[in-house]
């Protein structure tokens, strides 16, 4: 009996296991060729190589959370499908070779138009694949930069960065260098990480860009002005004017929380507050707890006047709380 006689998809115990002791696409390829020289493989599993391997389909298998995508593009899907279908070029897989399995590692967007290709009825036994090593923190680089075809988003990229500067010990510059980027790209995306959940909503539906939601979101710390009120704001007003959405010119300069207004009416309170606390602290030792009772007379102040001043005043430094904690992670 010769190989070419024997099942096109047999894969036996021998072959089974010979190939669970495989770690490398080099070893899986040379391995398998003896396995069906010795007819312990069909030929349906015989690696071919040209630069790349080509390797079996069966042998291959995805776990679409090591992706760094938050949504995958589905025209891009079936592109890549048609791609498969009609044998034309595709771009290798990226795998990582594990006991004879291989796990796909970069292009899970065009393993899931090869399994639409595949679920439609085309006749695919093999596919070509590359060999990525390292580690997490290689496979992160290199789905980071094996984005040109199906761009990858902002958030996406900032959320990669993060992990590869926060798990993996790499620097600012030591993630430029790995995707082949400027670091003020890098620090720029580092610093996305870091916007209220709302404003980074409104990059990822398009509605700001990167630029202008850091601009925004810097100049309303420092000025203890609310990023996601302010940025809401201005989508309104974009939109008002037909726009869909905020750019550097829409975009206004961001009114304060409080003024001057605020502070002359929450004062008075304030003073009193202080006399109370004064009154009640000893001077020697620090007690537990100090209860202190304030009187406020409406008829020495607008008490609606003075709840809105004071909301203010705490907006301003929670505001400014929170661009403190921001900036101290990102250094």
């Amino acid at each position: 009996m010769t190989a070419k006689t024997i099942a096109v998809n047999l894969i036996t115990e021998t072959a089974q296991d010979a190939l669970a002791g495989c770690n490398s696409l080099r070893s899986i390829h040379d391995t398998a060729k003896k396995l069906i020289s010795c007819n312990q493989l069909g030929l349906d599993f015989e690696p071919k190589r040209n630069n790349a391997f080509e390797m079996a389909i069966a042998l291959i298998y995805c776990n679409v959370d090591e992706a760094i995508r938050s949504e995958f593009d589905q025209d891009a899907i079936r592109g890549f499908a048609d791609a498969y279908s009609a044998g034309a070029y595709v771009e290798p897989l990226g795998v990582a070779a594990e006991n004879g399995k291989l796990r796909v590692v970069t292009g899970f967007t065009r393993y899931a138009g090869l399994m639409l290709a595949i679920k439609e009825g085309a006749d695919l036994k093999r596919v070509w694949v590359n060999q990525v090593e390292g580690g997490r923190a290689s496979e992160l680089v290199r789905q980071c930069v094996s984005n040109q075809q199906v761009q990858v988003s902002p958030l996406d990229l900032a959320e990669a960065y993060r992990e590869l500067v926060e798990e993996h010990g790499y620097t600012v510059a030591g993630v430029a260098a790995a995707v082949h980027r400027k670091e003020s790209h890098v620090r720029k995306l580092l610093d996305l990480v870091n916007v209220a959940p709302e404003v980074k909503d409104m990059v990822e539906k398009g509605q700001a860009s990167v630029t202008t939601a850091l601009a925004a979101d810097k100049h309303c710390k420092a000025g203890g002005t609310d990023t996601v009120v302010h940025m809401q704001e201005q989508l309104a007003k974009a939109q008002a004017q037909g726009a869909s959405k905020v750019t550097a010119k829409s975009v206004g300069a961001p009114a304060t929380l409080y003024g001057r207004k605020d502070l002359d009416v929450a004062a008075p309170v304030l003073v009193q507050l202080a006399d109370q606390l004064e009154q009640a602290l000893p001077l020697l030792a620090t007690p537990q707890s100090v209860k202190v009772e304030l009187t406020i007379d409406s008829a020495d102040l607008n008490l609606q006047d003075l709840a809105k001043a004071l909301a203010n005043i705490r907006a301003a430094v929670k505001s400014a709380q929170a661009g403190a904690v921001a900036t101290g992670k990102a250094a």
